[in-house]
């Protein structure tokens, strides 16, 4: 697994739940904003990348919690294991139709955010994925950690609950040592802010960061506001960022 597919995974499961909605449910909304802001802006692939890993991250999860289904009851259940997924099934194309404005996508299985998608409508956030670098995905981990220990630190439980995401996600030995490692050292968020230098970075950092907190604490929204403020950024673009992470 890549930097880039953690930081999809931490993305799509609010990372272990600590975001507003927690598990990879979250990524529907995400995916549906991202569009709507691509579509109607005229850009931010940056934050349309974001978007398909989380949604890559997603599927790939629900296709081993279908496989292990199958598993589990093949031989009693085969004549009917092509409807196991159910309502997932059906969320996985909504999420792909209010992205693409297209209908009747096909599910290919499991694929790297690198692969080609399934539906042409995404093959442009496809290819901004492919496109997105390692040292980015990697500052935007750091700032989901960083914003995570906004309102005093991590308990054991929300530690476990980030490590079991990367697990159920395919992740390695050295996935789980690139994460215990980042969270067990947090980088000072000045440091983090030395390395966005565009405004585009800015709004995909706040984003990580907003995925990371539910912002009804009082630290989580005072560390929020602070952070808009020194990313320079509009009531507007944080207001956009809001309706993507809703």
């Amino acid at each position: 697994m890549s930097l880039k597919r953690i930081l999809g995974t931490m993305l799509a499961s609010r990372m272990g739940g600590r975001g507003r909605r927690g598990g990879f449910m979250g990524s529907a909304a995400m995916m549906s904003g991202l569009g709507r802001r691509r579509s109607g802006m005229g850009g931010k692939m940056g934050l349309a990348a974001m978007g398909f890993m989380a949604y890559r991250a997603y599927k790939d999860h629900q296709s081993r919690t279908a496989g292990s289904a199958s598993a589990s009851t093949a031989g009693s259940t085969s004549s009917s294991s092509s409807g196991s997924s159910g309502g997932i099934a059906d969320m996985i194309k909504d999420v792909v139709d209010r992205v693409s404005g297209s209908s009747g996508s096909q599910s290919s299985g499991p694929s790297s955010a690198a692969s080609a998608p399934e539906d042409d409508g995404m093959q442009e956030e496809a290819r901004a994925a492919e496109n997105f670098s390692e040292d980015t995905a990697l500052l935007l981990i750091r700032a989901m950690v960083t914003a995570a220990y906004s309102d005093g630190s991590l308990s054991n439980d929300e530690r476990e609950r980030i490590m079991g995401q990367i697990d159920e996600a395919g992740g390695t030995a050295e996935d789980r040592a690139v994460m215990e490692r980042e969270i067990a050292n947090p980088k000072p968020l000045d440091t983090l802010l030395a390395d966005v230098d565009d405004q585009e970075t800015a709004e995909e950092f706040y984003l990580a960061s907003r995925v990371a907190v539910d912002g009804k604490t009082e630290a989580n929204r005072t560390y929020l506001d602070d952070l808009r403020r020194r990313l320079n950024l509009s009531e507007a673009q944080v207001s956009e960022v809001e309706e993507m992470t809703a």
